[in-house]
């Protein structure tokens, strides 16, 4: 079986981490890289693959079966209609698109082309977030009534240097809280509403450095997101799942999921419940024990998937309309926190349909 032939287009951090799993595994061939910044020349020449500037340019000089789109949120959409006006099949980098109408614009393009859409909110690959799913949704915890998520830390100064991290929509909303609430979509269902607040008293800077946002789940479960990346505090999703080895691993939970016959504590995956054989209540003692499961490069298993999406074996764990649905709820939280008021995220409509009005 040949190698799926790649492009990786965008060159930066997650880009470049892109381009070393390609090369790391063997159902796929690193072919280019294209960024528009010649400086970016020499992170192909690194992996003796060929540079361009110009993506039209690439497109035709290279026989490829996929792409990498690994560019600014900004650019996605206009990137990924030039990919998929030729074909090709794309691994979107998450958020899919900056707003839902690009986003739609972008699906369109793909279906009308028959090129296949995976959106990389690569931690559903995540052994961890999979088997706290199966334990959520097969009732193991009885009714799910409420999930609590926090996402505490301290993002260093040095952070801020990049201009578009201090620009509006480059704060820990868009950034990083959208793979938590796509997490919580994947374990506990579709949000029906949220009501949000976010603050930037601590840095001063037009992007929030704090938020608080309750959740309805159309299941009838309630849930609250608590976000702080100004402070000094182990309870995110970096610093507790061990999943990326750059952030040190602090062993601590920040995912709490409560049901009618137990609780679960993520990443941990510590269950709590009360034994069978014993009157339950308050005033009895919970049981807890953890779960085995073993662990896994939820990126390098993202890129395999990807690869047997491309050979049509297997379907996008998230394709383009899922990954829609976590940015309309992350806009919901925007948009939210802007009016003050509980809102809705935006309705979708199906494949090949127009766009309601927003």
């Amino acid at each position: 079986m040949n190698p799926i032939r790649l492009a990786v287009i965008g060159a930066g951090t997650i880009g470049r981490q892109h381009m070393q799993l390609v090369m790391a595994e063997p159902g796929c061939q690193l072919v280019s890289v294209c960024d528009a910044d010649p400086a970016q020349a020499s992170v192909a020449a690194r992996y003796g693959v060929a540079f361009y500037q110009d993506l039209q340019e690439m497109l035709c000089h290279q026989a490829l079966e996929g792409v990498i789109i690994a560019t600014p949120t900004e650019e996605h959409t206009s990137v990924g209609r030039i990919c998929a006006a030729r074909g090709l099949h794309m691994l979107v980098e998450k958020p899919i698109a900056a707003t839902l109408e690009q986003g739609v614009q972008l699906l369109q393009t793909a279906s009308a082309n028959d090129a296949k859409v995976l959106v990389g909110h690569h931690r559903r690959h995540n052994p961890v977030v999979q088997k706290a799913q199966a334990i959520v949704q097969s009732g193991e915890l009885g009714k799910l009534t409420a999930v609590s998520v926090l996402w505490t830390l301290l993002k260093p100064a040095d952070y801020f240097e990049v201009a578009w991290h201090r620009q509006p929509g480059g704060g820990p909303v868009m950034t990083n809280l959208v793979h938590d609430i796509d997490n919580l979509r994947f374990i506990c269902g579709e949000i029906r509403s949220l009501y949000a607040i976010t603050s930037s008293a601590t840095r001063g800077l037009p992007v929030e450095d704090a938020a608080c946002i309750a959740l309805e789940f159309e299941s009838g479960a309630l849930g609250t997101l608590v976000l702080a990346d100004a402070t000094p505090a182990p309870w995110s999703y970096e610093l507790t799942s061990g999943e990326n080895p750059i952030y040190p691993q602090t062993k601590e939970n920040c995912y709490f999921f409560c049901g009618t016959r137990g609780a679960l504590a993520f990443p941990q995956l510590r269950l709590w419940r009360y034994p069978e054989t014993q009157v339950s209540g308050w005033h009895q003692p919970l049981a807890c024990h953890d779960l085995p499961v073993i662990r896994a490069d939820p990126l390098a298993a993202q890129l395999a998937h990807f690869c047997r999406v491309i050979r049509a074996e297997e379907s996008p764990l998230v394709d383009g309309w899922d990954g829609l649905r976590t940015l309309a709820a992350a806009l919901a939280v925007r948009e939210s926190a802007r009016l003050r008021k509980p809102i809705a995220p935006q309705p979708l409509p199906g494949r090949g349909e127009p766009m309601p009005p927003l």
